[in-house]
């Protein structure tokens, strides 16, 4: 273990003497300074709002909104169609998230009698 440990920082002290030599003849290289804004990129976290709908058993089915979505719990409460059609079938609660791109929505749909 010691050995190892030896040989390791033998490795970086080399690595670090070759480094450290001056090649002050060579002007031909050089080095791209980067500010901050090119080496890393921040964004914004997306804004997250929920929507609690409540429908009706036997109520037609209605379109919502978003690029994307996600069925995150259902006991089958409602049927969710490919095209985001919401059609209530029987009471309960079905929960979706959808995506609009810059902000999340995250739909609570209570069906009741």
């Amino acid at each position: 273990m010691i050995k190892k440990l030896l040989a390791g920082l033998l490795a970086v002290s080399a690595c670090f003497s070759i480094g450290s030599t001056s090649f002050a003849a060579d002007t031909g290289i050089s080095t791209p300074a980067l500010s901050l804004s090119e080496s890393f990129q921040v964004t914004a976290p997306q804004a997250f709002f929920e929507r609690d709908i409540y429908l009706k058993v036997g109520q037609p089915g209605q379109w919502y909104s978003g690029y994307t979505y996600d069925v995150i719990y259902s006991d089958g409460a409602c049927d969710i169609g490919p095209d985001f059609l919401v059609t209530p079938i029987q009471p309960g609660l079905t929960v979706v998230s959808a995506n609009h791109g810059s902000y999340i929505i995250l739909f609570k749909f209570h069906v009741s009698y």
